[in-house]
């Protein structure tokens, strides 16, 4: 876990160059499962954090608002009498029968 550790902090050049080292030696070692897997469990950690790294760069230029202008609206309320709407609703009715 200590490479979890060491990985956390490099920067995105750092991983890459972490990457390429980790890849030539596994393409060079002629050895048993243990090391090979642990190897291919490094390159797949060193991977996650860069590409964590890249998504994170990517968020933050994508997390701006776009600002599209405003909006004026405004609002009349006509008041009518109690007489009035109820002439309106009687109307209305026998009209739709």
């Amino acid at each position: 876990m200590d490479f979890y550790i060491k990985y956390s902090e490099m920067s995105e050049d750092e991983l890459l160059t972490e990457i390429e080292m980790l890849n030539k030696k596994l393409f060079k070692y002629k050895g048993g499962p243990e090391i090979r897997n642990q190897l291919l469990n490094m390159i797949q950690t060193a991977e996650s954090f860069y590409r964590e790294q890249m998504m994170m760069k990517r968020i933050k230029k994508e997390d701006t608002v776009l600002e599209i202008g405003t909006i004026e609206s405004s609002v009349t309320e006509e008041m009518y009498s109690d007489k009035e709407l109820l002439e309106f609703l009687v109307t209305s009715y026998y009209k739709g029968t």
